[in-house]
C-alpha cells in the first residue's frame, strides 16, 4: 500500500521576465528584507543591480549580504542571523545558486532563535537537533538550474571547523515565494550549468533506485524530469543563452525536489550523503561530487536490485534485452548513463579533481555519523557500510 502526502506551501511564479514581479511579492511580505547572495557573481552579471533597482521601486531598500561561500559556512550564517536582528529584517532574500538560496533558510531560522546554527542541525550519533520552529518569511530567487532550494524545506550546511557538511530542514524554511525566471539563468557559465544538470537527475534518480518498485507513476516522473534533462542539458552548455533550453532546466530543477516526483515512492539519498562527505572537505562543486560517485554507486548497487537498473535502460537509453543475462543487461543500463555523463564531460574521478585517497577514512567515518541515524550503514537495497563507502570511493579513484 503506497502512502502519499505532497503539499508544496511555497508560491512559485515561473517564466523568462517574471524577476520584474519581485518587488510586488516582497511588499506583500515585509518592508525589510536581508538580501543574501554570493561574493561575486551578482554583481558582476549585472543581475543584483537589477533585483535592487526592481525592489527600490517599491520603495524597499534591503540590508545586503554578499559573504556567501560556495558550500556555505555555518560561522557566516550565524554571523548573518546576527545582522538580520540587528536590523530588524522581517524577511530573508536568497539570490543566487543553492548556495545563497540554502544560506537564506539558515539565516531565517538562526535569526530568530538567536542560536547557532549547528544547533539546527543533526551532527552525530545519539545527537538530536533543535527543531526549526520559526523562520523569517523566505524568497528564493535562483540564478541557476539545479539544486531546487527554491521548492523545497531545506538546506545544506558546512561546518569549516570539522569539516562536516550536513542538512537543515524544517517547514517553516519553505519560501514563502519564489520567483523562477530562466533568464537568469542565461549569466550561468558552462562548468555550472552541467554540474546544475547533474543535480537534478541526481535529486530523482536515487530514489528511484532506492524507493519501492510499487510506485509506477512517480517513476515514470523521474525518468520525465532525467530525460528532459539529458536532452536539453547539451544546448544549455552549448548555446548559453537557449532560452527554451534553460526555461526546461528550470523547470526541472523545481519540480524534482518539490515533493510531487519522490511522494508515496519512499527511499534514501546515500549519494548525496557520500557527496557531502566529499565536498565538505574539498569545497567541490556538489553537482561534479554527485557525478563523481553516480557510476560507483550504481555499480554497488547493481547485484541487489538488477532488475530497476535494467528498467533505466530501457526506459532512458531505449535499450533493448533479449539473449542478455540479467545481470549484462543491469551492467548495459549503468554504462549507458555513465555514457550520458561522459557526453557533458562529467564522468570523473577523484585524481581528475585532484584529490587522493589519504582522507577517505575521515569522510566514510563523516558519512556514517552524519547520516546513518545511528546504524553502521547507510540504507540502499544493498546496506552500505563503511567497507561499502571505501568501496564506492575506491572505485571512484
Amino acid at each position: 500500500m503506497l502512502n502519499f502526502g505532497f503539499t508544496l506551501p511555497t508560491k512559485i511564479i515561473f517564466g523568462p521576465g517574471e524577476l520584474i514581479k519581485l518587488g510586488k511579492e516582497v511588499k506583500k511580505i515585509g518592508r525589510k528584507p536581508l538580501l543574501v547572495t554570493g561574493k561575486n557573481s551578482m554583481r558582476k552579471t549585472g543581475i543584483l543591480d537589477r533585483v535592487l533597482e526592481i525592489l527600490s521601486q517599491v520603495k524597499i531598500e534591503p540590508v545586503l549580504f554578499e559573504r556567501i561561500e560556495p558550500n556555505p559556512r555555518a560561522n557566516t550564517i550565524d554571523e548573518a542571523g546576527e545582522i538580520a536582528r540587528e536590523h530588524q529584517c522581517d524577511l530573508v532574500i536568497g539570490l543566487g545558486g543553492g548556495s545563497p538560496m540554502d544560506a537564506a533558510k539558515a539565516i531565517a531560522a538562526v535569526a530568530v532563535s538567536k542560536r547557532p546554527v549547528w544547533d539546527h542541525i543533526y551532527s552525530g550519533e545519539n545527537e538530536t537537533c533543535i527543531p526549526i520552529r520559526k523562520a523569517l518569511p523566505i524568497v528564493c530567487v535562483p540564478t541557476i538550474a539545479a539544486t531546487g532550494s527554491e521548492a523545497d524545506r531545506g538546506g545544506v550546511i558546512t561546518n569549516t571547523e570539522t569539516n562536516e557538511k550536513a542538512g537543515i530542514f524544517g517547514q517553516p524554511l519553505f519560501p514563502t515565494v519564489s520567483i523562477v525566471d530562466p533568464q537568469l539563468t542565461i549569466t550561468c557559465p558552462k562548468d555550472y550549468t552541467i554540474d546544475g544538470g547533474i543535480d537534478i537527475i541526481s535529486h530523482v534518480i536515487e530514489t528511484y533506485f532506492t524507493g519501492t518498485s510499487s510506485s509506477f507513476l512517480q517513476d515514470r516522473l523521474a525518468e520525465s524530469v532525467i530525460r528532459t534533462v539529458m536532452y536539453y542539458l547539451p544546448t544549455a552548455a552549448q548555446n548559453p543563452e537557449d532560452i527554451d533550453a534553460r526555461s526546461h532546466l528550470s523547470w526541472c530543477s523545481s519540480v524534482a525536489l518539490s515533493g510531487l516526483v519522490n511522494s508515496g515512492r519512499g527511499g534514501n539519498y546515500p549519494l548525496h550523503a557520500l557527496e557531502h562527505a566529499v565536498s565538505g572537505h574539498y569545497d567541490i562543486s556538489h553537482g561534479r561530487g554527485l557525478a563523481l560517485l553516480l557510476p560507483a554507486l550504481m555499480e554497488y548497487t547493481r547485484p541487489a536490485r538488477p532488475e530497476k537498473f535494467i528498467e533505466m535502460g530501457i526506459n532512458l537509453f531505449g535499450l533493448q534485452f533479449t539473449t542478455e543475462s540479467v545481470e549484462l543487461a543491469a551492467k548495459r543500463s549503468i554504462e549507458a548513463m555513465n555514457g550520458f555523463l561522459a557526453s557533458v564531460d562529467r564522468f570523473l574521478h577523484f585524481t581528475e579533481l585532484g584529490i587522493g585517497d589519504e582522507k577517505f577514512e575521515t569522510m566514510a567515518d563523516d558519512t556514517l555519523k552524519l547520516y546513518a541515524r545511528g546504524k553502521a550503514f547507510l540504507e540502499n537495497p544493498r546496506p552500505i557500510d563503511k567497507a561499502g563507502i571505501l568501496e564506492i570511493f575506491q572505485y571512484s579513484l
